[in-house]
């Protein structure tokens, strides 16, 4: 008889725990995911994004620091998760770290900056020129025009529109795609254009005419196909003189008049409006996602300005009282930023306050970002605000 004894399943309790303890942490993952689903709409996880985006930043006084050429007529946007600012000597564009990566000097006298996908546009109202800068490779389009340029438009698929008018037309209309190929061109010798907008893709033109019916003035929104010669539809926007064109994320057509916005399908039909009511309109963002952003005022002059949120349905969403001067609000994401002599405020779409804060330095404009941090501008320089 041997003397060795064999011990067999020595680890099964072992064996027993680790089972336990991997059926508990699946327990309270499938838990987490669960609660985040349910309770998606009421946790913000932005402030989480940005603690993991900028940890290794934070206290770094040179990051998110920019340092440009100062002139009142400065324009500003947000672009490749850095800068550009539009100016009188042209359009500047920088990295996220605040180093410069392309500038493109030319005279705008009157500078107007927007962004798209991967590309920004700088044109100068009333001037002759309109380039485009690429994120990556510099500056991709230049163009100088014979007429002056009523206006022009950047989609946020890199397609390009502009307004102005050639010998023999009141209005000449001109799309580019997302390649800078020239794609559509309309001349009229009858109709007054001085708004236009472009979607997505390129594949609509949007373009406001004034005119006169039974002696009334009247706003007109004119529809085209870029892939057609033919008009698509024309819409009166009634007695209104409208101040901007642009198509909104879902491919609404949205006109911002003087007494209200209008919100139109691309079929024609009118879904929706806003009356400003018996207030001012004094500005207004479409950055945010699905929604519009208004500065009203109860008077041409003073200080009883009110901040306002609609919904792609001409839907009131919130309104906010500010009582006083608003220097420069942003939109963007699911964010308002507004800055005034006394600080920063971030609100949520629904105007409850995310963040404030009374440190802004020299700022006189402010870019919200989606992650819910802000750029600060002002002075020639600019920093990072994250809260």
């Amino acid at each position: 008889m041997s003397d060795n004894v064999t011990q067999l399943h020595t680890d099964a309790p072992k064996s027993h725990l680790k089972r336990i303890f991997l059926f508990v942490l699946i327990i309270i993952a499938v838990c987490a995911l669960v609660a985040v689903f349910v309770f998606r709409d009421a946790l913000n996880l932005d402030g989480l994004r940005r603690w993991v985006k900028y940890l290794n930043v934070r206290g770094d006084g040179d990051y998110g620091t920019y340092a440009f050429d100062s002139h009142n007529s400065n324009q500003y946007a947000s672009f490749a998760g850095g800068l550009a600012v539009a100016s009188v000597g042209g359009l500047d564009t920088f990295d996220s770290k605040g180093d410069e990566a392309f500038l493109s000097q030319v005279q705008l006298e009157l500078p107007q900056i927007q962004t798209g996908n991967k590309l920004v546009m700088a044109y100068d109202v009333g001037g002759n020129t309109l380039l485009a800068v690429h994120s990556q490779s510099g500056e991709v389009l230049r163009l100088e025009t014979e007429k002056p340029i009523l206006d022009a438009d950047l989609s946020k698929g890199d397609a390009i529109c502009y307004s102005t008018s050639a010998s023999g037309y009141k209005s000449v209309l001109t799309v580019y795609n997302s390649k800078q190929e020239l794609i559509y061109r309309w001349l009229s010798s009858t109709i007054y254009m001085p708004l236009c907008a472009v979607s997505d893709n390129g594949a609509y033109l949007a373009a406001v005419g004034m005119g006169q019916t039974d002696g009334s003035f009247e706003s007109t929104l004119y529809l085209f196909q870029t892939n057609s010669e033919n008009l698509v539809h024309s819409v009166s926007l009634g007695n209104e003189l409208i101040y901007d064109l642009l198509f909104l994320d879902n491919g609404t057509i949205c006109a911002i008049g003087e007494d209200s916005a209008q919100f139109l399908s691309l079929d024609g039909t009118k879904t929706g409006s806003y009356a400003y009511g018996d207030q001012y309109l004094k500005d207004f963002d479409a950055g945010g996602d699905g929604f519009l952003t208004l500065s009203v005022n109860m008077y041409r002059a003073g200080n009883r300005y009110s901040l306002i949120t609609v919904d792609e349905m001409g839907n009131e969403i919130a309104a906010s009282y500010i009582g006083q001067e608003i220097q420069d609000f942003s939109a963007c994401g699911k964010y308002v930023a507004l800055l005034t002599s006394e600080g920063l405020t971030i609100y949520n779409r629904d105007l409850t306050v995310y963040h404030e804060t009374a440190e802004t330095g020299m700022a006189t404009s402010v870019l919200m970002r989606e992650d819910g941090s802000a750029l600060l501008l002002g002075g020639g320089q600019g920093h990072l605000y994250i809260p």
